[in-house]
């Protein structure tokens, strides 16, 4: 759930923020008067390879600071013509406040703001419903609308040395969506021939569902939260086989290694990834599609035999 944040408060947890970040930051702010101590974080940010976007207010910079930024190889600095939002948003935080980076305003201000988070908190004296609950992704997904926008009406002062070589592209500035669509390329890499797209059959309702038609003949494959095997025949002639094996049902929940399996009605066999097993332990880059690839075809290797005799 969000935290109100005072000027002590946001005095902590602006270069908290900063000094947490992994790989992206955005920092809006009109005007700036750099601290040390903030100048500091950024720098060191800089030093660990974090791509930033600070935009400011036009003509609301003085040379001393500008200076400082542009030795920031990883920075992206931009300006906008009338922008008055502050926030400072990362991987996991996104602050929403009254105060600027401005020296002033740390030392002699009355400020506001309020901390969203997507990772647990823990912090000495935090109630325990504050710092166990994250808050909803709806939240964020509101918030980078009008980040985008923000950035989108900004002149780019300053590139980045990523942005020079690669282009100008952040994960935490995509949407859900573009989220999804890289991730459907990922599927589509590892599955080769079988083609993947987003399922907007309405029923999951998240841009995060994919679904293959016929992965095998008459067999559709839904990915969500869960690998869905949808049988298109009529649910009678499942019902022998079904019967069958759910005489079987404790014997198959962890037949497939790393993953739960449940079929609990004819037409659907539901395979879960079993997060407890070690084999998800340290998976990297693409590996875990590559485990998920065999955990499908370990089921579609148990449908076969069966399936057939039901076509014939």
């Amino acid at each position: 759930m969000p935290k109100f944040l005072n000027t002590k408060g946001l005095i902590n947890w602006i270069p908290k923020i900063i000094n947490e970040t992994v790989s992206e930051l955005v920092i809006i702010t009109p005007y700036m008067q750099l601290s040390d101590n903030i100048y500091n974080c950024l720098f060191n940010a800089n030093k660990r390879g974090v791509e930033t976007i600070i935009i400011y207010r036009e003509n609301k910079l003085t040379d001393k600071d500008k200076t400082k930024l542009l030795a920031l190889d990883n920075l992206n600095l931009m300006h906008h013509p009338n922008v008055h939002a502050k926030c400072y948003y990362n991987e996991n935080y996104l602050l929403i406040a009254s105060m600027n980076l401005y020296e002033y305003s740390e030392k002699n201000n009355r400020e506001m703001g309020v901390l969203l988070h997507k990772i647990d908190i823990d912090e000495d004296n935090e109630i325990e419903s504050w710092r166990k609950r994250n808050d909803d992704d709806s939240i964020f997904a509101e918030a980078l609308e009008e980040i985008l926008e923000i950035k989108n009406g900004a002149e780019l002062e300053k590139m980045s040395r990523e942005t020079i070589e690669e282009g100008f592209e952040m994960e935490i500035l995509k949407t859900k969506k573009e989220k999804a669509e890289d991730r459907l390329k990922q599927f589509n890499k590892v599955f080769i021939h079988k083609k993947f797209v987003l399922d907007n059959d309405g029923r999951l309702g998240n841009e995060n569902s994919f679904i293959c038609k016929s992965y095998i003949d008459k067999v559709d494959i839904k990915v969500n939260n869960r690998f869905e095997f949808c049988f298109n025949v009529d649910e009678k002639k499942l019902n022998p086989s079904f019967q069958y094996y759910k005489n079987q049902k404790s014997d198959l929940e962890f037949k497939f290694e790393g993953f739960k399996f449940y079929w609990n009605v004819p037409n659907i066999i539901y395979l879960y990834v079993d997060g407890k097993h070690q084999i998800w332990e340290n998976t990297v880059d693409n590996m875990d599609l590559e485990i998920k690839k065999r955990g499908i075809n370990e089921v579609i290797e148990f449908i076969k035999p069966w399936w057939k005799q039901i076509q014939l």
